[in-house]
């Protein structure tokens, strides 16, 4: 019965983002993962590379990198997926186990 109720409110599993910081993740529908898709399509590396970087610019030794914009890409995109999204407060509370988890869900939806 619970799991029916679950698929109704279109709530999936839950994840450990932090202590005391457990969200659910919502059923991935073709919709949600299109949009994920759409907003992820142009960010090349991982989450936790993105996090609290400044911008990179164009340099002999490389190419030009934007990092908050790939951070606020990743941060949209786990409000879409998140049950209640993930506010400031909470993303700031996550830890190093927690962006491992945020790594694997954004995979689950790409």
């Amino acid at each position: 019965m619970e799991n029916q109720i679950d698929e109704t409110l279109n709530i999936g599993s839950e994840v450990r983002l932090a202590e005391g910081l457990v969200k659910n993740v919502k059923i991935g529908t073709i919709g949600t993962i299109r949009q994920v898709r759409k907003i992820m399509k142009d960010i090349p590396y991982q989450f936790s590379v993105s996090i609290g970087r400044e911008p990179w610019v164009e340099t002999d030794l490389g190419k030009a990198v934007d990092w908050p914009k790939m951070e606020a890409a990743y941060r949209e995109s786990f409000n879409l997926i998140l049950e209640g999204g993930l506010p400031d407060e909470e993303y700031d509370q996550v830890d190093f186990e927690g962006i491992e988890e945020l790594e694997k869900l954004i995979t689950r939806f790409l």
